[in-house]
């Protein structure tokens, strides 16, 4: 209830701000618009140290968001997702580079809207490597270290082991640690399993010996992981934007898309350029494993590359699978969320 009065408070602020803006006979989202940058700004919430966040950091470092008429701020990733949310609500954010997660928080009102599926997996569930844990029903009972309640690694595996016939809810306990500690954490036994993401998931592979159990980049269409519902060639990582910031200024989210269309495209053809710029310029910590060689690998394996019918479709596949691990409601309608939480722009 106290939610519900939060939002319905936030709803009526922000139709008075607009109130506001228009008798100001400007609108806040071309705020800070000059010659250079005819839409003014936007502040994405991108700096997290993953790897699969080279879209924002391309599209910033290369030129592709000032080729557009953006002009970028980069601020750090709130780990919470309530407080993304509250971000998108109120304008404070506008784009970002982001996984499925958002699909329960969308279905509950979070003010934002998937446009095409940006790159391949890149979240993995890892053990220890001398762990008795050799699938997914061997999970059963176990405790799973996460990053956050809520976040993509607790989806993926929560996909994983209903696939396996297990409740993700009762049949395993969910703990969150700091993404630079889970590995540790494992290793001291507060966990059997962690959710990662890379670099920190390759990190713990290459350094600990870390084994695979989930990997949810299925390009090459690998039976075994699409048997734990791992989609072939699936969308891991979706660009998101502002469902404010569509509404009143299309041309402005258009410019956005655009400019995360031409990074992801660039990525796929300079992988090692890639790696460089998210090292050198400290987008992700080097480390003896997390290389200019292994990121740049990494890059190439996540096939970057904007594609919005694709996305659609990927989107709508987790939807239905959310809805099964018991993360979206029962009754949920999926081609009306999937309405609500996609935007198909034209970009011709």
């Amino acid at each position: 209830m106290r939610k519900k009065g939060f939002l319905v408070g936030l709803i009526s602020l922000l139709a008075i701000g607009g109130v506001l803006a228009g008798c100001g006979n400007s609108s806040a989202s071309d705020k800070g618009a000059t010659k250079t940058y005819k839409y003014g700004t936007v502040t994405i919430p991108a700096k997290d140290g993953s790897i699969c966040n080279a879209p924002n950091y391309i599209a910033y470092e290369k030129g592709f968001f000032k080729k557009n008429g953006i002009k970028a701020k980069l601020v750090a990733n709130p780990r919470d997702i309530s407080d993304l949310e509250a971000g998108f609500a109120s304008g404070k954010y506008d784009a970002q580079n982001g996984d499925f997660q958002y699909l329960p928080a969308i279905q509950n009102g979070a003010q934002i809207k998937a446009v095409g599926g940006i790159h391949q997996g890149c979240i993995k569930l890892l053990v220890p490597k001398n762990s008795s844990i050799k699938s997914v029903k061997d999970l059963k009972g176990k405790t799973i270290g996460i990053p956050a309640q809520g976040s993509t690694p607790q989806y993926v595996t929560s996909i994983a082991l209903q696939h396996a016939g297990l409740n993700p809810k009762t049949d395993v306990t969910w703990k969150v640690y700091g993404t630079d500690l889970l590995a540790k954490a494992a290793e001291k036994g507060q966990v059997d399993a962690i959710g990662t993401v890379d670099s920190y998931a390759y990190q713990a592979q290459k350094q600990d010996g870390f084994k695979t159990i989930i990997d949810n980049n299925n390009y090459s269409g690998n039976s075994k992981m699409a048997a734990m519902g791992m989609k072939k060639n699936g969308s891991c990582c979706y660009l998101y934007i502002s469902s404010k910031l569509i509404k009143e200024n299309p041309a402005k989210a258009k410019a956005i898309v655009k400019s995360y269309k031409e990074a992801a495209q660039w990525i796929n053809k300079n992988p090692k350029q890639t790696a460089k710029i998210e090292l050198n310029k400290g987008y992700v910590s080097k480390t003896k494993f997390i290389n200019v060689k292994n990121v740049t690998k990494i890059l190439q394996d996540e096939h970057f590359n904007l594609n919005l019918k694709k996305g659609k479709s990927d989107l709508a596949y987790y939807i239905q699978q959310l809805k099964e691990a018991g993360y979206l409601k029962k009754d949920t309608n999926n081609k009306q969320l999937l309405k609500q939480a996609y935007w198909y722009p034209n970009l011709k």
